[in-house]
Parts: structure tokens; sequence; C-alpha cells
């Protein structure tokens, strides 16, 4: 039970760091984002290129709608990317880039799934403002994330599907690192009257790590914390009831010769190997563990994937070891302080 804790414990602070990785790292790259006031064109992104500390820049349009097909609907967003994006690229199952088609529409499989729609199907997009003109848009690619309900089309393909030539909505950043030119970049945006808001990537992830994952760290380093205890309490019990039950083969052994340290050893061999046993045995136990927790843990706001890394099951292994050598402490102090004459003299 010990060991499936552990990996347990393990496998969650592994599926929190793959999570913040993939969703800030590999899907949203971006260092600053910017919202405006109302949608604008390609002038407002050249002028955007053109303040300080910016090494690159991409429009973004976000398309607040409501997605029906069949019976079921959902309020979500559309989220306007270029064709080749590099700061936002959506990725499938197995984390690699998605290309946006020219005509078309890439949800998540989370998305996907409340609305029962498979790629080749359509389903209607109103939007929840303007003319409210529905639009019958065709899924092509199933994408996966960790976080949200998400949208994803050809920026010029959806801003045709909405009436105009060309809209933005935002500009995504990348800066090129200076502090100083970071600052004065900040100043300027805050001078810009069209920029609604500016939202920082180390911000989100910060915030996201205090509103979201710091309970779950809490709760990791219980659950890690109280395996260690099962995982102790259990070995020290078992070796040192399985001494008691061998006092007299013990003295035998000093009897004929053994020194205290050559007998714990003997006991050290044996409590390795029923322990190596029986922590490989509780290696599933925690993935299945792992599992359930996972599924108890999705929402439509955040999800906790399932991942493991070699690290887990060699510190789990690693672990249950230096649990063996703390617990034969207490026997081998048991053996030193053993009267071998009353140990020959007890009854079996």
């Amino acid at each position: 039970m010990g060991a499936g804790l552990l990996v347990t414990g393990f496998m969650m602070l592994e599926a929190q760091n793959y999570l913040l990785d993939f969703q800030f790292n590999r899907a949203a790259r971006s260092d600053i984002d910017l919202t405006f006031i109302d949608e604008r064109g390609p002038d407002a992104l050249a002028e955007i290129r053109s303040l300080p500390g910016i090494d690159y820049a991409e429009p973004v349009l976000n398309v607040a709608c409501t997605f029906v097909h069949g019976p079921y609907r959902r309020k979500s967003g559309v989220t306007g990317l270029l064709a080749d994006s590099r700061l936002t690229v959506p990725r499938d199952k197995q984390g690699e880039p998605i290309q946006l088609p020219e005509h078309g529409l890439v949800i998540s499989r989370t998305l996907a799934e409340i609305l029962h729609v498979q790629p080749g199907q359509s389903l209607t997009l109103i939007p929840v403002k303007g003319e409210r003109r529905p639009v019958e848009m065709t899924v092509t690619r199933i994408s996966d994330s960790f976080m949200g309900l998400s949208a994803f089309a050809e920026i010029g393909y959806l801003s045709r599907l909405v009436d105009e030539e060309f809209a933005m909505s935002g500009v995504q950043l990348l800066t090129d690192g200076n502090a100083a030119n970071e600052a004065a970049l900040h100043r300027e945006l805050k001078r810009t009257p069209a920029v609604q808001s500016i939202n920082s990537r180390r911000d989100m992830i910060e915030n996201l790590t205090e509103t979201l994952l710091q309970n779950q760290w809490v709760f990791i380093g219980v659950l890690v914390s109280f395996a260690g205890v099962i995982f102790f309490g259990s070995i020290v019990n078992a070796s040192v009831v399985n001494l008691a039950e061998r006092q007299r083969e013990v003295a035998t052994l000093g009897a004929l010769g053994y020194s205290p340290w050559q007998i714990g050893g003997l006991f050290l061999r044996e409590s390795l190997l029923v322990n190596m046993l029986g922590t490989i045995l509780g290696l599933p136990l925690g993935y299945a563990l792992m599992a359930l927790t996972a599924v108890s843990y999705n929402n439509e706001l955040i999800r906790l994937p399932i991942v493991s890394a070699p690290w887990v099951f060699i510190d789990t292994m690693l672990l249950s070891i230096v649990f063996a050598l703390l617990a034969h402490v207490v026997v081998q102090w048991s053996i030193l302080r053993m009267n071998y004459l009353e140990a020959l003299n007890v009854k079996e």
C-alpha cells in the first residue's frame, strides 16, 4: 500500500509539471497577451510591432459564441490564429503540433465530447454579439488541452465568417527578455488607449499555481508523508515480529560464533527481498490510483494528465530500500541487546 501511495504522489507531481510545461511552453508560448477594446485591423499589428522590446508578434481574433450540434449546446469561443502560428500552437494527443486548415475548425477533446462531435462533422457557431448570424463550420481535427474549452480556426477564415476582411481582437507578443525594454514596453502599452488588458505568461503561471495547484501541492505532500509512515511502520512491525519469533534461531547462530552484525545481515537481506517484491507489486496499484484521481479531478476548467516518468518508479524503489534500511536499524539494535542465554531458554 505504501508503494502505491508513493507512486500516486510522485505521478501527481509529474502531472502538474507536465501540465504547466504543455500549456505554457508548448501550447501557449507568448510572453505577453494584449486584448483590444474592440476589433482592429492590420495597422494595429504594425503599430504594436514597432514598440520597444518586442521580438515577434502575432494577431489573435477571439469570437465568443455558442456551439450547437444537434441537441447539444455550449457557450465558449473560437480563437483565430495564423495558419503557421508560433505563439499559440494546438497540439494532438501525442503532443505534436496541429496545422490549422484554411477552412474548418480545430476543437479540444473535452469540448468535442461535450458536443458529441467527431472530425468531419459540422456544427453551428452562433456569435454572442454583432448580427449573431449562425455559421456552419466543419470540425477537421481534435486537439488536446488540459485547461478550459478551446477551439481554433485560421484568422482570415474566421474574420470572413464574422463579416470582416481581416480583424483581430488582440496580439500575442514574444519579448527580447531585456528588463529595461520590458519596462518601457509596459509604459507604452499603458498609454495606448486601444489596449484593454495586458496578461503576462509569468503572472498567469503564478496565478494558476496559487489558485488551482496550491491545494494540490499540500495534498501531494500529505500523501507522500502518509505513504512514508505506512511504508516505514509496516516494515518495522514485520521485522520486529519476525525477530521476536526467531529469538532461539538468533541465539543459536550467536552460540555458533556468528557476530551480531552477521546475524543482522541475514535479516537485512531477507527484509530487502520481501520489501522489494512488495514494492514491485505495488507499482501498478499506484498507477491505477492515479488514473482514478485524474478521472475524479476532470472538469471543464482544468484536467490532470496521466503521465509517468522513469524517476517516479526509480525513486519509489530507492525510497523502499531507504525505509527498509531505517527499519533494520531497529532490528540490529535489538540483536545487539539480545541476551542469548535467555533466548535459548525461550520455549517454542
